[in-house]
């Protein structure tokens, strides 16, 4: 769980670094430079890889990362493609997998 919401999160602010698509993030992150947005993007990315790594069962949560990877990367085109505001609105949704998956231990 903590891999997915970190991996969504990670393509997602990948996606908000592109000028293009910078309205998804809040007004205050606007600011900040176009590589620091990204650098915190691929350092998401990589959490999430480093997440799915962190157990015995490496081998399966390595396949479910490469395999959750495009799944992600779709819903936030979709979301994208649809309205900025359901990009905004899964995003939360991702926050909130991380915590419980930290809360339940998975």
């Amino acid at each position: 769980m903590i891999f997915a919401g970190l991996l969504y999160l990670g393509l997602f602010a990948l996606a908000a670094s592109m000028n293009r698509h910078a309205e998804l993030l809040p007004a205050q992150w606007w600011t900040a430079k176009h590589g620091d947005r990204a650098r915190i993007a691929w350092f998401l990315i990589l959490m999430s890889l480093v997440a799915a790594l962190w157990s015995a069962d490496w081998p399966m949560r390595l396949l479910a990362w490469v395999g959750l990877a495009p799944v992600a990367g779709g819903i936030v085109l979709l979301g994208l493609t649809y309205g900025v505001g359901w990009a905004r609105i899964t995003a939360p949704f991702a926050i909130l997998l991380v915590l419980v998956g930290i809360v339940l231990g998975r």
